[in-house]
């Protein structure tokens, strides 16, 4: 007999409608691509350089667009159809992972040439996620958000932290060139799936844009700023990724020679990362329901800080692959339930430009992260990042603690004016 816990989990999987099941095939097929190529970019990069400055510059160059084209995205979104905005955009990044992996055929790959498409994906990805955030509550309605996010996190988890960064590891070992190859045709497959999601998706006051692009994203920008809770999220994210990233860019330095593993054994260690993840976005509404989504989301910055303590001060690949696990889960939980609230609380019309916004804030610190990530590293080891990264999570939770809680987000899901 399975237990009232899993019931509620099966049961909001189901029911979701035949146009969410093509998106959420869609991102399966394309986040599976994604963790092949997370694994076999970094051990492309790891495979010229050593210089840990260097090997965190290709995602430093690759989260910089989030800085210059986040705010202009959102305003975009907001007038053009989310769907085709979505098509056009994984067409365009299966051409430039396909080219990398013809340039790899051919041994004619600069560490240049990986910056270069580093940047080009990324600034794709600003018009993909912003649009991907704003279509969602258009196919399942406001009421449902949690269900979706969940579902659409664990599809994220499991193929592009779980299944994808083993499989692109070996992929990697039989030839450099076979996981972007690999990925190019992930994003054209998704592309094809998204085509077949039927409607049209642009936001309500698309239709009388004012023209001014730079009046419409001031809009975005003040809206959220004028929310004390969503602001307060999104600043919470970005001082989360900032440290976060700055482990991240090290990590696959870490991996290899702290915890003395090889290439396979770094996407296994990251796909401890996408089981965690799974579970987490799986479990984020009977959390939720349980524990409010204010104690969620604070009690998952504590958990990244206690996290990034016992992974510094190990040397075992056992301890560092449980912590991962654990980090996975943590923000699994994050995603599901900001994003949720992010979208409930947002006006159909300004979830485009709101989205960018936050984004901005949220992901716009990235860059910043990696390369501080890789100069720390630099000047004094490899650990040192994860205990830069616990101090701060700490001050976020101490800073954060009374505005985001259980009372000031059921009072805004009540009554949202009041904000």
């Amino acid at each position: 007999m399975r237990s009232p816990g899993l019931r509620r989990i099966v049961g909001g999987m189901a029911n979701l409608g035949a146009r969410f099941n093509k998106l959420w095939a869609a991102v399966i097929v394309s986040n599976l691509g994604d963790g092949v190529m997370s694994v076999a970019f970094p051990l492309l990069v790891a495979s010229i350089t050593r210089d840990p400055v260097l090997v965190a510059g290709a995602t430093v160059v690759g989260r910089i667009p989030w800085l210059l084209f986040a705010l202009p995205a959102g305003a975009l979104v907001d007038r053009m159809d989310r769907r085709r905005v979505m098509v056009v955009v994984d067409w365009g990044r299966a051409v430039v992972v396909g080219v990398l992996g013809l340039l790899l055929l051919a041994g004619d790959v600069s560490l240049a040439i990986i910056y270069a498409i580093a940047f080009v994906l990324g600034s794709a990805e600003t018009m993909f996620d912003t649009a991907s955030e704003a279509l969602l509550p258009n196919i399942v309605g406001t009421d449902r958000l949690d269900a979706a996010n969940g579902r659409l996190q664990a599809a994220e988890w499991a193929t592009n932290t779980f299944v994808g960064p083993p499989f692109g590891a070996v992929l990697f070992g039989v030839a450099a060139a076979v996981p972007f190859l690999f990925d190019a045709g992930s994003f054209v497959l998704a592309a094809v799936l998204v085509s077949a999601i039927g409607g049209k998706f642009r936001g309500r006051e698309a239709s009388v844009a004012s023209g001014n692009l730079r009046t419409e994203i001031g809009d975005g920008m003040r809206w959220l700023w004028g929310h004390t809770v969503l602001r307060a999220l999104a600043m919470m994210a970005g001082v989360t990724n900032l440290v976060g990233m700055g482990i991240i860019a090290i990590f696959v330095l870490f991996v290899q020679d702290i915890l003395e593993l090889g290439d396979v054994g770094y996407g296994l260690i990251l796909a401890t990362i996408g089981l965690g993840g799974l579970i987490g976005s799986l479990t984020a509404p009977l959390v939720t329901r349980r524990f409010g989504q204010g104690t969620t989301l604070l009690g998952s910055v504590v958990g990244l800080g206690i996290g990034a303590v016992v992974m510094g001060s190990t040397s075992s690949a056992v301890v560092a692959a449980t912590v991962a696990g654990f980090y996975g889960l943590l923000i699994g939980l994050w995603n599901v339930v900001a994003i949720s609230l992010r979208q409930r609380l947002t006006p159909d019309e300004l979830r485009g430009r709101v989205s960018s916004v936050a984004r901005l804030l949220a992901w716009g610190t990235q860059p910043v992260g990696a390369l501080l990530g890789g100069v720390v590293a630099n000047f004094f080891g490899l650990r040192a990042p994860f205990f830069v990264a616990a101090v701060v999570w700490v001050l976020v939770f101490v800073v954060a603690a009374p505005i985001v809680n259980n009372q000031r987000i059921a009072a805004l899901e009540t009554e949202p004016a009041r904000d």
